[in-house]
């Protein structure tokens, strides 16, 4: 069996105004599309595909990598330029594969573009439609798909991470390998949507609400014919058509998936009640910030997550802890992307003043230079990350770094590629809602919520969503449809 390979993970904000281009994969981010590069890649990286093709080689079957575009961050939604050159690429990619018996395809399922709100099911559509493959077709999608009924339409099983923070990137590869492995002649997808958001905040796997979700999906996925399980708390942050959390399952019984489906999305949407957002005020965060002897507490700054599609441009920490900068007990991290922080020709050991919006940072300059890591958390382990120029000014105890540019990560890898030593400090800023814990190995109890200015709120009501989705809990606490089942033919 020939076995065409395909990864492919961008996630759009749809309130973020810019549109992502080219540039983002490749400068940025990863693009390859010659299969030797891909495997070379593959090898030295944490990605579900390189466990994908290990599986199917193993099995005795070829594979044949066609494309890998992983972005530099999440942004708005692609240019029509952008999603034109990526989708050709993949078609392209797969016509010059020759004869293909099947396709396993690492997808994230949050990607817009100009004009398309559901660029997944528009490529897969294109796939059987367009290409006419008829063979078997299994994907992998990121917890935060938008699951839409032309991505179950067009694939025999859809498989989503099972960890959140991401860390299970191979195992997920694995399983998709797996299920096209198992796969049998047939088979039923059923999604039950349910018409709520849910705070990321709240989506962890070990501990919560959602570990209890997650645990009931393994025990309802045992019995015969059930062959995938898949939760999606969507990525919240979408203005578009048919948005919503959801419940996919992959089966051989069209009532038994069904069952399992309404059952898990009727116990999901009960606990609506109990999906918290931690978020603190300001005097109640500062009163917290007593030394800890196990590393710094983690300042999380929701509504600029740089890894959700923010651009992370928000001052709110710096313009707080400003005022306070001699006074704190130890050092205190802070970071803003700011492109026309880092253009001058500065020289580390200098005295600089910055002329930001309503405020003034002065200070000594102890870095100028490109910001490149690789990550050693538990989370884009080994994947080369950059953020373009970077400064650091020191005031008091604060440390302020300014960057070209956002990126995919929260790692402390970070930090100390600008000269700075994040686990001796009082409190790091991470612009992330949850990858902080896997890239720092710590849990949600280190971490200190505010909501300021961005575009990753989790004051949902207060986003400009449009059109149906005003009817999504908790913007509308009384969904007039809160859950509604989907089946293929």
């Amino acid at each position: 069996m020939r076995v065409a390979l395909a990864q492919f993970i961008y996630e759009s904000n749809t309130f973020n105004p810019e549109l992502a281009e080219m540039s983002c994969f490749t400068e940025r981010g990863v693009w390859l599309t010659e299969p030797a590069a891909i495997k070379t890649w593959a090898q030295a990286t944490d990605t579900q595909l390189q466990r994908s093709v290990e599986v199917l080689a193993e099995a005795g079957h070829e594979t044949v990598p066609v494309m890998v575009a992983v972005c530099g961050a999440p942004g708005g939604r692609l240019s029509a330029a952008c999603h034109d050159a990526l989708k050709s690429a993949f078609l392209d990619g797969l016509r010059g594969a020759g004869t293909l018996d099947a396709m396993v395809l690492h997808l994230h399922g949050a990607v817009a573009a100009e004009g398309i709100d559901d660029v997944e099911g528009d490529w897969l559509a294109t796939v059987r439609q367009e290409l006419g493959f008829t063979g078997p077709l299994v994907v992998s999608l990121d917890l935060h798909a938008n699951v839409t009924a032309a991505m179950l339409e067009h694939a025999d099983a859809i498989t989503a991470y099972r960890t959140a923070p991401h860390e299970d990137f191979a195992e997920t590869g694995e399983r998709a390998a797996q299920l096209l492995l198992d796969l049998p002649e047939s088979t039923t997808r059923t999604m039950a949507k349910i018409a709520a958001l849910i705070p990321p905040i709240s989506t962890h796997h070990e501990v919560g609400p959602f570990a209890e979700m997650l645990n009931r999906a393994r025990d309802l996925q045992r019995p015969a014919g059930i062959l995938d399980v898949s939760l999606f708390p969507v990525q919240p942050w979408l203005d578009v058509e048919g948005l919503g959390t959801s419940v996919v399952v992959t089966a051989t019984d069209p009532a038994e998936g069904q069952r399992v489906a309404q059952q898990l999305a009727e116990g999901w949407y009960a606990q609506r009640f109990v999906w918290p957002t931690g978020l603190l005020a300001w005097d109640e965060l500062q009163s917290r910030l007593e030394p800890r002897s196990d590393g710094p507490w983690l300042l999380v700054d929701t509504a600029d997550a740089t890894t959700g599609g923010s651009d992370g441009s928000s001052l709110a920490a710096v313009r707080e802890f400003w005022p306070r900068r001699d006074n704190l007990a130890g050092t205190v991290l802070l970071w803003v992307v700011a492109p026309e922080m880092v253009s001058g020709d500065r020289e580390v050991g200098a005295q600089v003043q910055l002329d930001l919006p309503d405020l003034t940072v002065t200070g000594e300059l102890t870095f100028a230079g490109e910001c490149q890591f690789r990550p050693r958390g538990k989370a884009y382990t080994g994947q080369l990350i950059s953020c373009g120029r970077a400064q650091v000014v020191a005031s008091g105890q604060l440390r302020v770094i300014f960057t070209e540019r956002g990126c995919l990560c929260s790692d402390p890898a970070f930090y100390e590629a600008v000269g700075l030593d994040p686990e001796g400090a009082l409190a790091v800023h991470v612009k992330s809602l949850l990858g902080w814990q896997a890239g720092f190995g710590v849990g949600p109890e280190r971490g200190l919520y505010f909501d300021g200015p961005g575009m990753t709120s989790l004051n949902f009501a207060r986003l400009s969503f449009t059109g149906a989705r005003r009817e999504l809990w908790p913007i509308n606490p009384s969904p007039p449809n809160p859950i509604s089942l989907w089946q293929s033919i």
